[in-house]
């Protein structure tokens, strides 16, 4: 009883006054050291006709992300004239498997690509379901950046890298390897090409090359993913460039 009417007195009751309110402070203090930091990068891909030079078209790129994490990007590609031509909305459900939708203009079609727990949907020129499996790695579109991320410190030390990447207009699984070529002025050039000696002669390889220090993609050189009014997707060299202060 004693204590029960002590703790009822002016000065106790203003005690706990102060202590309640310094305790919700603190937890409001540590609510916020542990907030999600997010971030907006934009940055550019001016794609050149690997023949004449000329500017075929430009990605622009706005990319989301969550410590450092890729959330959702747009990517609109242009034409030198500043006229549309495909919109892609990339959600990253996972850094090297992300969900998309492709919205192109000429030839006008829609392709959504959307991963779930054991494969992955696909709506495109063909459509169906794939399964995956723990065996290998899997790659969807643009994840393949955080693909090669993940393995940055392998391909350094001199190392190939395999995996499967989609390919949503056939509705299946395309077996690829990652070389690394050549370490120069800071930069690290990679080789890209199909596994299937038989695919391997009607699809050319790709160069990719990337900034050693800040891990970033500086150039693309070969077969795109756009695709051409006329038929087919366009070949081209991709000249990327960031923010300064931003790295994605």
């Amino acid at each position: 009883m004693t204590s029960l009417l002590v703790c009822n007195t002016p000065v106790h009751r203003a005690r706990a006054t102060t202590a309640l309110l310094l305790g919700l402070l603190l937890a409001g203090l540590a609510l916020n050291s542990v907030a999600e930091a997010s971030d907006t990068t934009e940055f550019t891909g001016k794609a050149y006709d690997p023949d004449s030079g000329d500017l075929l078209y430009t990605e622009e790129h706005r990319l989301e992300r969550v410590d450092g994490v890729p959330q959702r990007e747009t990517v609109r590609y242009v034409t030198p004239e500043g006229d549309e031509l495909a919109q892609k909305d990339m959600t990253y459900w996972e850094p090297a498997r992300p969900a998309y939708r492709l919205t192109v203009i000429d030839p006008e079609r829609t392709e959504t690509v959307e991963p779930e727990t054991d494969g992955v949907s696909v709506e495109s020129v063909e459509s169906g379901f794939l399964d995956w499996s723990d065996e290998e790695n899997y790659v969807i579109d643009g994840g393949f950046h955080y693909f090669i991320l993940d393995h940055f410190d392998t391909l350094l030390d001199g190392d190939s890298v395999e995996f499967q990447f989609l390919a949503p207009t056939r509705t299946r699984w395309l077996g690829l390897r990652l070389r690394p070529i050549e370490q120069a002025d800071g930069q690290l050039l990679l080789e890209l090409n199909v596994r299937n000696r038989l695919l391997s002669l009607v699809i050319s390889d790709i160069e990719l090359t990337y900034d050693i220090e800040t891990q970033r993609l500086l150039r693309y050189a070969g077969l795109t993913n756009l695709p051409k009014p006329g038929g087919g997707n366009y070949s081209a060299n991709i000249e990327y460039s960031y923010p300064e202060g931003n790295q994605p």
